[in-house]
């Protein structure tokens, strides 16, 4: 029997032993209506899947067919970094893929830098392995200014790895969703900033912005959709980074682009835990659903996060990205902007006009 049927029994029977501190003025968030938050979108199907769901999911299925063919449980590269490979060049802003949810982001502008990072996870959630490294080594991190968290999972609002990161950085500003000061405050978080739609936290070049997704929380059994989920945007020298954290597919994207004005250079969007689709497919966009996504978002160019990293879907550990890669066209030169092993090279393919770059753990980006 496979680790999420033995992880969902034993999380039940955890769960109903603690009880994570819910803020009392919630009720009072825009987004919270009807006893819990609420997404854009009709989310009635969005309730939480209970640990009894995924043991149905787990025990009877059914499973999806493979994307592609020849599928294994090859893990992806990770491309090991350094501490100066994750500082931004003058004028310029870095991105580079830690795995999951977590991503880098760098921005240096007249010798002053920011970073920032999403939805760290530096280990495990509870009772899942974790598949491949980290890119570079926790105590080599540069300073970080801003950690975004999207929402309410312990795949991505990890409490150890926000704590580490709060000791090696006192000025550090932690940014999560409405209903999370109470939260924060009994995990000994420190500083952190609980947000609505539309909220912004800005440093020297670097602007963020609280936006939707469609999607839902918990950390325990009691607190299902008491704590709000959502996306980010991040304005850095006139380029727009955009940041899905965890979602399925909704008017949300349409609404992004609206209220941003203009178009996105580069939107950070999931893809794994994927399948099976009758089970994921309201909480989590897969490969194709992204790249529609793109184009809700008038994006120029997408890098798939979301992947590889934790076993928690039925899709293989590659096989979201295969599974995108086989809709793309590809240039005959490889563009190779960025940070990697002059041997990997990292070629863009296109889809309808959106660049979008197979990479890999590890892999960076830069724009200017």
């Amino acid at each position: 029997m496979s680790l999420i049927f033995h992880s969902a029994t034993l999380l039940l029977a955890i769960s109903f032993f603690y009880c994570f501190p819910l803020d009392p003025d919630r009720v009072k968030s825009p987004s919270y209506k009807e006893g819990r938050y609420h997404n854009l979108d009709p989310d009635e199907e969005l309730q939480g899947k209970s640990p009894l769901a995924i043991l149905r999911w787990k025990l009877w299925g059914p499973k999806d067919p493979p994307a592609v063919e020849g599928l294994t449980d090859e893990l992806p590269t990770v491309l090991e970094r350094n501490s100066k490979d994750l500082i931004a060049p003058e004028g310029k802003v870095r991105v580079v893929w830690f795995g999951h949810a977590t991503v880098w982001i760098s921005s240096t502008l007249k010798g002053k830098t920011v970073n920032v990072l999403t939805d760290p996870i530096f280990d495990a959630p509870i009772l899942v392995t974790r598949l491949v490294k980290l890119p570079i080594p926790k105590e080599d991190l540069p300073p970080v200014d801003f950690v975004v968290v999207s929402h309410a999972h312990r795949d991505h609002l990890d409490r150890d790895t926000l704590r580490y990161l709060r000791s090696k950085n006192p000025n550090l500003q932690i940014l999560l969703p409405s209903g999370m000061k109470s939260f924060s405050e009994e995990e000994n978080l420190g500083s952190t900033v609980s947000q609505e739609l539309g909220q912004i936290s800005t440093k020297d070049s670097v602007k963020i912005t609280f936006l939707p997704a469609h999607h839902w929380s918990r950390m325990g059994i009691s607190d299902t959709n008491q704590y709000f989920w959502g996306s980010y945007s991040l304005e850095a020298q006139g380029k727009i980074i955009y940041f899905a954290g965890d979602t399925g597919y909704s008017s949300h994207f349409k609404n992004i682009s609206e209220r941003l004005g203009k178009p996105v250079d580069l939107a950070l969007l999931p893809i794994g835990a994927y399948k099976p689709r009758w089970f994921m497919k309201y909480a989590h966009i897969g490969p194709e659903e992204a790249l529609v996504a793109t184009k809700d978002l008038n994006a120029k160019s997408f890098a798939p996060i979301h992947w590889g990293t934790f076993p928690l879907g039925d899709d293989l550990p590659k096989e979201p990205m295969l599974d995108l890669k086989q809709r793309l066209s590809f240039p005959i030169s490889p563009d190779t902007k960025g940070i990697h092993p002059p041997s990997d090279g990292i070629s863009w393919g296109k889809k309808d006009g959106v660049k979008i770059i197979p990479w890999t753990i590890g892999s960076g980006i830069d724009l200017e």
